[in-house]
């Protein structure tokens, strides 16, 4: 009833031509880029002021302070990190999940040639060939890196990985050419020019879910709680589909 509620209100606010007045400051990961702006410029109740980067940094300047009502991550430890802080409204949401794949920039040998896992991309690269990798402690760099080591091979990859402070910079890095292969998520790869050599087994690494939380620092609690709520929204969710992403 409520959610009924709250749609006739922006339907008779709409109709009235008025603007939302209240602000929701959203700090989400950077893999949720188009989504959230999605979000933002569907958004009626709220105006939605979103900032992206690495989960793990995003986390720890909610922690010191930086103004922000919605906390949207890529895995549940900065989530916990938070809420170790005290610094959660609530408990948090998980609204979405995501794959591991490996890129190579469209055109370039590695996408011509194509591997199907990462011992055999190990094998393809040349001398001078790096691979990209968000750095440790962000979440797409530490779901890489604990699945080469399930399958025994970070080692050997050790001396190839380029470190970056996000999974949106590895894809930028790859899609410019500037790193031969990355780690990103499937729905990454969906936005830039790359190409998918393949998808990591989901058992060589902990389940890719997206938690979404109030907090305790937001100027406007219900606001802020709201938009936790509608992520779980069929408008949201399709906006999630669309973008490649998996459901709970």
């Amino acid at each position: 009833m409520r959610r009924i509620a709250f749609a006739l209100a922006c339907a008779v606010a709409l109709a009235a031509g008025a603007q939302p007045t209240q602000t929701v400051r959203v700090l989400a990961a950077a893999s949720l880029t188009e989504v959230v702006e999605g979000l933002a410029m569907r958004s009626e109740a709220a105006r939605v002021v979103p900032s992206f980067g690495a989960s793990s940094e995003l986390a720890r300047q909610i922690k010191d302070g930086a103004p922000a009502d919605v906390f949207l991550s890529a895995s549940p430890e900065w989530i916990e990190f938070l809420k170790q802080a005290n610094a959660l409204d609530g408990e948090p949401v998980v609204f979405a999940r995501n794959a591991l794949v490996c890129i190579a920039a469209k055109g370039s040998p590695l996408a011509a040639h194509g591997a199907k896992d990462p011992v055999e991309l190990l094998g393809r690269l040349a001398k001078g060939d790096r691979v990209g990798i968000a750095d440790a402690g962000v979440p797409a760099g530490d779901y890489a890196r604990k699945a080469l080591d399930h399958l025994g091979v970070l080692e050997d990859y050790s001396p190839r990985l380029v470190g970056q402070k996000d999974v949106r910079a590895v894809l930028h890095a790859v899609e410019q050419g500037e790193l031969s292969a990355g780690f990103v998520y499937a729905t990454d790869a969906k936005v830039a020019k790359v190409e998918v050599l393949f998808g990591f087994d989901p058992s060589t690494h902990p389940p890719i879910e997206y938690h979404a939380a109030a907090l305790r620092s937001a100027a406007n609690a219900a606001a802020a709680r709201r938009f936790v709520a509608d992520l779980t929204s069929e408008p949201a969710r399709a906006l999630l589909r669309g973008a490649g992403f998996m459901l709970p």
